[in-house]
């Protein structure tokens, strides 16, 4: 059943906020039962072969990408019935850690669990790229980054706290960030101005990215390990993705979402963050 039920702690968006009250009710409104169909596998046509380290629909095709730790990338067009593979791309003696298409989806990034190397493939051209050395950055391995969504920067998340900004058009360095501790996951703001950066021990950093200086920095109470970030696409929100038991218990863990109000992230140590009821659980055992 969906519980999409009004609160008033969260914001409305800025469509919501023209709407008379009975709309916004009616809106609201809970539908039932969310039907959905279970269709033919993306990658059916070319399964990995290992496990699988990435997935992501282009942002303007009809298109999906699946890279995994077999060392191949596979792009599948998605028709939902026999979804037809358009191509492979073959990276020798690199286990894909992660891949990801740029904001536009003109180009195509992937990097390794135990390499330097960043590879480029221009999706126009056909052509694949290796980016060996970026001049500045002196990490031995690049594994975890993200795409600016106005696609003018590339966030590299490096060790001993570090996080590199770089030109997403000439992948040179800008400048480098660093955090008290270990990054466990960074993400830009919807507008591309600002980074969160989220520690191991639960700490929450807020960059310029102009100036990349730290706006502000805080405690997400009760997190023992943060695990994800994310911001809202209409930029009202930011969701922090933790565990609420060390990342040595072995029996069982339990993940809870945070959400937070960015405009009090800016001026305050303690910014607002939505009530107990309003945070997800998730319990693994």
């Amino acid at each position: 059943m969906m519980n999409n039920r009004f609160r008033k702690e969260i914001m409305k968006n800025a469509s919501e906020s023209k709407l008379s009250k009975d709309k916004l009710q009616k809106r609201l409104k809970e539908e039932g039962i969310l039907k959905m169909k279970n269709c033919r596998p993306a990658n059916a046509e070319r399964p990995t072969t290992a496990r699988i380290s990435s997935v992501q629909f282009h942002p303007g095709a009809q298109v999906v990408m699946v890279s995994g730790i077999d060392n191949a990338i596979s792009l599948f067009q998605v028709d939902g019935k026999t979804n037809p593979k358009i191509q492979s791309i073959y990276l020798e003696k690199f286990p894909i850690f992660k891949a990801c298409f740029s904001a536009n989806g003109e180009e195509l990034l992937a990097t390794s669990i135990r390499s330097k190397v960043l590879y480029v493939y221009d999706m126009l051209a056909g052509k694949l790229t290796p980016v060996h050395q970026v001049r500045g950055l002196k990490e031995k391995i690049v594994k975890r980054f993200e795409v600016s969504p106005d696609g003018s920067f590339l966030l590299i998340s490096g060790i001993a706290g570090f996080s590199h900004l770089l030109s997403m058009k000439t992948k040179e360095l800008i400048g480098s960030m660093k955090i008290n501790g270990r990054i466990s996951a960074s993400t830009f703001s919807s507008d591309s101005k600002r980074i969160y950066t989220s520690s191991g021990n639960g700490e929450v950093y807020v960059w310029d990215v102009n100036s990349r200086k730290c706006i502000n920095r805080f405690f997400d109470e009760g997190s023992l390990y943060g695990l994800s970030i994310a911001t809202s696409k209409n930029g009202q929100y930011v969701a922090c993705g933790l565990s609420i038991h060390p990342p040595t218990c072995p029996s069982s863990e339990r993940f809870v979402e945070h959400l937070f109000m960015p405009d009090t992230m800016f001026s305050m140590y303690d910014p607002k963050r939505l009530p107990e009821e309003d945070r997800l659980y998730i319990g693994l055992v």
